[in-house]
């Protein structure tokens, strides 16, 4: 694209093109959001599929030289900039990105992430904490999730956001939007935010009219 100052910049190719739920995403936009940060060194973004029929977006990060990257920053950052569907779930920080003999990324050799090594926040303590907990491991497929444990950084996605929503509703005969859940994507958040609802829509007693004297 060419710039304000008239310069052409580069965003990236177009053949890197992928299908996820249904909407056609360029994998170089995304690469060109998280690159624009000036911790990143290098970025590159692919769609994996670790479980079948499950296809979540990974974004490989490589630092500047003597910096750190604040992966929740970032995340942010890309939810700012970025529509839902193009958050990748998970963000991974390598010493540097694995190249073929010819130069070329090989994306064959990029790990899988590890959702699970996030999942290590305080049990649930109450009964609603410890069913949205079970709730969001068996939508995550995870093995356990921790009251403060973020939802998207588990892995999440807005597919699996509307079916967490779907589940909470049925499970627990509540309605949560998919605005709250991003909003608080914990188990802790979630039933909080449910507790809150309760309140806001318990209906409200109406004073009783005062007798008159005369009456």
């Amino acid at each position: 694209r060419w710039n304000h100052n008239g310069q052409l910049e580069y965003l990236g190719r177009t053949d890197h093109q992928v299908k996820i739920r249904g909407i056609r995403i360029e994998l170089g936009e995304i690469e060109a959001v998280l690159g624009g940060r000036k911790e990143i060194a290098q970025v590159a973004v692919i769609a994996r599929e670790d479980r079948p029929g499950d296809k979540r977006l990974t974004a490989y990060l490589v630092p500047v030289d003597g910096t750190d990257i604040d992966v929740d920053a970032l995340r942010t950052h890309a939810r700012t900039a970025l529509p839902d569907y193009m958050v990748p779930s998970a963000f991974v920080v390598l010493d540097e990105l694995p190249l073929t003999t010819n130069g070329k990324l090989d994306r064959r050799a990029l790990p899988a992430p590890d959702y699970t090594t996030a999942a290590v926040s305080r049990e649930p303590v109450t009964e609603q904490e410890k069913t949205l907990a079970a709730l969001f491991a068996d939508v995550l497929n995870l093995e356990r999730v921790g009251a403060d444990d973020n939802f998207f950084e588990l892995g999440g996605h807005s597919l699996l956001a509307t079916r967490l929503v779907s589940r909470i509703r049925s499970g627990l005969g509540v309605e949560l939007s998919i605005q709250a859940l991003f909003e608080n994507p914990t188990v802790a958040g979630v039933a909080q935010q449910l507790e809150t609802t309760k309140k806001t829509s318990r209906p409200q007693l109406r004073p009783r009219p005062r007798p008159r004297d005369d009456d």
